[in-house]
């Protein structure tokens, strides 16, 4: 049951027990002896009318309010949880007898039968859906899950353990996962894209104001030179003038005579 507090046995001698296990539980905390004495067991246990058939496996369906038994004759044997007195359903159509159970969904379980044959059958509406492997006439024992579901190993009396793929049941699911990674891989891709765009165009920009910086440096240091190179000529121009203004003063003085030149030549 939902509270993990009911447990179910099915038995050889037909009939299927339910025992409470919070009450087997205090009775051990107290001290009781339970395997030498069946009070204890008896109290804390229910058991269904004798079915006259021996019960081989089990396994719950429909949300826990079926119950399902395979037995020695091939049927299939449905109890609703709560009234534990006679079956509600039988699902007949097994050759031999069902020796294992395993559960798919809430509507669908494999069974595993004497025949060697692993089959997939509906439960409520009842359906027989198919076979899903063959042990070559081996009775099977045991039908498990691997550890992710992927597959489904099937034990016989021919000493193998079989793998049966899985993805015919859950494939849909898987499909849709890897859809999901996918769509999520390309939206990384497309993020991953975008910020490298973004980052290559954000180094382009660093790069030419880098280089416009550098071009107005040389602007400026070439102005400076020109300027330098400007008062250079300036300062020459300067002296130039400087000199010819030297000796323009001295040819004029050596052309035009003082009156006391003058005065002292004519003396």
């Amino acid at each position: 049951d939902a509270d993990g507090t009911t447990l179910l046995a099915s038995s050889a001698d037909c009939t299927l027990s339910i025992f409470d296990i919070r009450k087997i539980s205090n009775a051990y905390k107290k001290g009781r002896d339970l395997t030498s004495t069946t009070t204890t067991v008896t109290e804390s246990a229910k058991r269904s009318d004798d079915q006259e058939d021996e019960l081989l496996s089990i396994c719950t369906m429909k949300r826990g309010k079926k119950v399902v038994c395979g037995t020695q004759d091939g049927v299939l044997a449905i109890w609703s949880w709560g009234t534990w007195g006679d079956i509600s359903d039988r699902f007949p159509g097994h050759p031999h007898s069902i020796d294992a159970l395993l559960k798919v969904d809430e509507d669908t379980m494999l069974t595993g039968c004497s025949d060697g044959l692993v089959r997939v059958v509906q439960i409520q509406p009842d359906k027989l859906l198919g076979v899903l492997g063959d042990h070559d006439g081996f009775p099977v024992e045991s039908l498990s899950y691997s550890a992710e579901k992927r597959f489904i190993g099937s034990v016989s009396h021919d000493c193998l353990v079989r793998l049966w793929d899985a993805k015919i049941f859950f494939g849909d699911s898987d499909d849709e996962d890897d859809e999901e990674e996918e769509e999520d891989g390309k939206e990384s891709a497309m993020d991953t894209g975008a910020t490298t765009t973004t980052a290559a165009a954000a180094a382009k920009k660093s790069r030419n104001d880098a280089e416009s910086d550098d071009e107005w440096e040389d602007m400026d240091e070439d102005e400076n030179m020109k300027d330098s190179d400007d008062s250079d000529d300036d300062s020459d121009d300067s002296d130039d003038d400087s000199d010819d203004s030297g000796g323009g003063t001295n040819r004029m003085g050596r052309k035009f005579k003082t009156d006391s030149e003058k005065f002292f030549e004519d003396l």
